[in-house]
């Protein structure tokens, strides 16, 4: 079952009525044979547990996230492997596209609690869920369903699966927040670029994990994928970096995200406590480094 989220600022539209999760207990990806075995069974047993009680919810779990090109994806879940990311597993999932082509897609499994617990003391979360999608909001281009930045066609269309009506409510909030806000073009609270991402239920029909030797693919070949970097670090500095300004003849300001405005302060409440005091980007305002 899929459900497509399409909304434009102003949220007017009415929310989706969640779709019916699945019965079947989400699939965890395959081992590999390289490494991950333990931590694949680990998962496909607390996966079982999760659905007999979501809100008593094992870990570790599993997400997936298709958002073009999986190497990047992957790269930044492992960034996040201090916090309490545990595997991440690039491959190709379906259930997508309707004639069937698969889709570049991830595999993360995390520990839920430990994720939830150390971003609990620095910003309000809700759920691990809810970290680990701030990290994809930023890393993909939710206004494009034909690819995502440099990457084109079907096989790079950006998906989510979630594993519960919890899951499926924080995303489909969110979204409509960050589309009534702006971040992603026009202004707040007029006609925005579309937000139209298709939400499923986890798992994906299938999911077949990349060859052992594509693991880290990007950072054992950065060259190979110079210029899609290049686009993608292009568009995360201009929406989630920083300026520096100018106000009332007082130089020095730091500014985080800048136009994270509104409803996306609530997606994103660390870029709230960053810019606290710091006088908003408009008026007599002089941008001098970005």
């Amino acid at each position: 079952m899929r459900a497509v989220l399409a909304l434009r600022a102003p949220a007017t539209a009415r929310a989706s009525t969640p779709a019916r999760v699945e019965k079947t207990p989400p699939a965890a990806p395959p081992p590999r044979s390289s490494r991950g075995g333990g931590v694949a069974a680990a998962v496909a047993l607390s996966a079982a547990v999760t659905l007999a009680s979501p809100s008593l919810a094992a870990t570790p779990q599993t997400m997936y996230v298709a958002g073009g090109a999986n190497v990047f994806l992957e790269k930044e879940f492992n960034d996040l492997r201090y916090a309490g990311v545990l595997d991440v597993v690039p491959g190709l999932a379906t259930g997508v596209n309707d004639d069937g082509t698969p889709v570049e897609a991830v595999a993360v499994t995390y520990d839920a609690d430990r994720l939830a617990k150390r971003e609990a003391g620095r910003t309000q979360v809700t759920s691990a869920h809810e970290v680990l999608m701030r990290v994809y909001w930023k890393r993909a281009d939710p206004t494009r369903t034909d690819g995502q930045f440099k990457e084109n066609g079907a096989r790079y269309r950006p998906a989510i699966w979630v594993s519960n009506a919890e899951e499926r409510a924080e995303v489909e909030t969110n979204a409509r927040r960050l589309a009534a806000s702006g971040v992603y073009g026009g202004n707040r609270g007029e006609a925005t670029a579309a937000i139209a991402i298709p939400i499923l239920n986890a798992p994906p029909p299938s999911f077949a994990p990349a060859p052992a030797e594509d693991f880290g693919k990007l950072a054992k070949n950065p060259k190979l994928f110079e210029k899609e970097q290049k686009t993608r670090d292009a568009a995360f500095k201009d929406l989630w970096g920083f300026v520096q300004f100018c106000a009332d003849r007082v130089c020095g300001y730091v500014r985080f995200a800048p136009k994270c405005v509104g409803e996306c302060l609530d997606v994103f409440p660390e870029y709230r406590e960053r810019n606290f005091g710091v006088p908003e980007l408009t008026g007599n305002i002089k941008i001098t480094s970005k």
